[in-house]
């Protein structure tokens, strides 16, 4: 798929409540060794919802910040997608009550499940939706509140943290159909997803009420380090861009050792990684949002540069896309 998109704005919501390796620690589990969190997985701090605050109010908040940013009204948005893998109730959709208490009312609305992919997979699915003339413009969110599914009796509770992030993208005309005129081909956007469910325990949450998740974190990691720089190295190839060409990345963020591994394995300096785990920790779909977010409030993104977005999470899924900034 070979796309033109444009992104007008993102715009972020992290909860207020800050929750830091030494609090967990000292408050909820004493095994947990501050020190080995930030060695191993680079976090130091995550952000956790108040009780009343559920996953659509954080991403009615994050679609609030980007339709402010991106200078739009709510009605002329005409489809959202929602990344969520901790939605408020197993039905309706999430993306339908974010629709209705952000004034959204000519949206479409559904929900995409894939984890800590779902942010790439439903800005895939949006852009393949513009380029058939289903949407003009649409948001898309990426909210968890994994805090509802930690056991912090476990050591993988320093995992996660809670979030949301939104994306308001339309369709953009490109000056070339392939990727040869880098600095002219603004606008395109191209994915490659992966899926294997034969990897489908190495992260799961059961079905009953107030399950934890359970995680194989080598599993994870064996599985995410081959199928991510996979999908980077096909989506490149495909539009004949080389590593050295992308200007930043905006990755999906489980742990640092993970993203050093893929930067290695790709051939992207790690410099060139913009990351935010540090104080938000593994916020599952919201991540990719919330990281551009910041990318961009920083300026560190300007017209004409080459964005590569990576992602993998439970089902196995993973995934990768480059999109020319206009």
């Amino acid at each position: 798929m070979n796309t033109g998109l444009r992104i007008l704005a993102a715009g972020s919501y992290l909860p207020e409540t800050t929750l830091t390796n030494h609090d967990i620690a000292a408050q909820l589990n004493p095994t947990v060794r501050p020190e080995w969190v930030v060695e191993s997985l680079g976090i130091t701090q995550r952000r956790i919802a108040n009780p009343e605050e559920s996953t659509s109010d954080l991403a009615t908040r994050a679609v609030h910040a980007a339709l402010r940013n991106a200078g739009v009204s709510a009605q002329s948005i005409d489809l959202i997608v929602l990344a969520t893998a901790s939605p408020d109730m197993r039905a309706p959709a999430t993306a339908c009550i974010v629709q209705s208490k952000a004034g959204l009312d000519h949206a479409i609305a559904f929900d995409v499940s894939a984890v800590c992919s779902g942010f790439l997979f439903a800005m895939t699915v949006t852009a393949s939706m513009i380029e058939a003339g289903m949407a003009r413009r649409a948001v898309v969110v990426g909210a968890d509140t994994f805090s509802d599914a930690t056991s912090w009796e476990r050591r993988d509770c320093v995992f996660f943290g809670d979030g949301a992030g939104a994306v308001i993208v339309e369709r953009a005309d490109r000056t070339s159909a392939s990727g040869r005129d880098l600095r002219g081909n603004t606008g395109l956007f191209d994915a490659q997803l992966f899926s294997d469910g034969r990897d489908s325990d190495a992260f799961s949450i059961a079905r009953d009420d107030g399950a934890t998740f359970a995680m194989d974190g080598k599993g994870v990691f064996r599985a995410a380090s081959q199928a991510v720089p996979d999908c980077i190295e096909a989506v490149l190839a495909r539009n004949d861009i080389a590593a050295a060409d992308i200007d930043i990345v905006i990755p999906h963020q489980p742990s640092r050792s993970l993203l050093e591994h893929i930067a290695k394995s790709c051939g992207i300096p790690f410099s060139r990684f913009e990351l935010c785990m540090d104080r938000y920790a593994n916020t599952v779909g919201a991540t990719i949002p919330i990281t551009l977010t910041q990318a961009m409030e920083a300026g560190r993104i300007g017209s004409g540069d080459l964005v590569l977005f990576a992602a993998a999470g439970a089902g196995f899924t993973a995934g990768a896309a480059v999109h020319r900034w206009s």
